[in-house]
């Protein structure tokens, strides 16, 4: 069936190692959209962070943000749709790794919260291009519900120690997923990429069959699962190479433009490379 609309995680996936959107990568998008097929971006990121590559990328139809949790319209910069992690439950998790020194960044009405500056912030706005704002104790901080919590974590042990917490107290609560092998994210039940997708392709008359969603991590799983073709990038996590119909060229070889060019068709010059 004919391909009617295409979601694009961002990290990993449209864009390079350097995080940036290849000019290519750029022009394949636009060439799509001209043939009628609805492009939109479907990412991890803060929506203020997705924006600079959205505005290049000249999309209009809405951006769903923060692994599901907040869907906005990009040109009005107004939102759609937005589910929260309940406060209660936020802070118990934050008394959690405030107990034991995890790093946690906290997402509040598109800023980015932290106990303090450090590595793991550092590391973060390289990623994303967002400034932490240190605010000292988060649990005295946080007093609203969150749109979602991420702890970042590079010990593996400790990263199961965390999961397992997590899954023991708020597996009825929250979903956890991963963009980045150090990351553990978090948002409110029942929410992922696919949630707001579907609703999307629905307000637009499309069925499932006739989207196709392009992604590289664990927080893509159940969009790759829905989309009538699901294709993992071929630096995608295995889980999720497992789970799609088809596999894109790496990510950092102007894998989105290659496969698109293949796909649509479309008159774009690319080296064989």
């Amino acid at each position: 069936m004919k391909t009617k609309l295409i979601a694009f995680d961002l990290d990993g996936t449209l864009l390079n190692q350097e995080h940036q959107l290849a000019a290519k990568t750029i022009e394949a998008v636009k060439k799509v959209r001209e043939k009628g097929i609805i492009t939109l971006v479907a990412t991890g990121r803060m929506f203020i962070s997705a924006l600079p590559h959205l505005e290049k990328l000249a999309v209009k139809s809405p951006v769903i943000t923060y692994n599901g949790a907040l869907v906005m319209d990009p040109q009005k910069k107004e939102i759609i749709y937005h589910q929260p992690i309940p406060l209660a439950v936020a802070r118990q998790i934050t008394e959690m790794v405030e107990e034991n020194n995890y790093h946690l960044n906290i997402y509040l009405d598109d800023k980015l919260y932290v106990k303090e500056l450090n590595k793991f912030s550092d590391d973060y706005e390289k990623i994303s291009g967002i400034k932490s704002e240190p605010v000292g104790n988060l649990v005295d901080f946080i007093d609203q519900d969150p749109t979602k919590m991420l702890i970042v974590e590079e010990d593996e042990q400790k990263q199961q120690e965390i999961n397992k917490f997590l899954i023991d107290n708020f597996a009825d609560q929250i979903e956890i997923s991963a963009s980045f092998n150090s990351f553990i994210e978090m948002t409110k039940k029942g929410i992922s990429k696919d949630v707001p997708l579907q609703k999307i392709a629905a307000d637009f008359g499309i069925k499932q069959e006739e989207v196709m969603a392009f992604g590289d991590g664990l927080n893509d799983l159940k969009m790759i699962e829905w989309a009538g073709r699901g294709v993992a990038m071929a630096n995608a996590n295995p889980v999720l190479q497992e789970a799609a119909d088809d596999i894109a060229p790496n990510h950092d070889k102007l894998g989105i433009a290659r496969y698109l060019k293949k796909e649509f068709n479309l008159d774009l010059e690319l080296d064989l490379a």
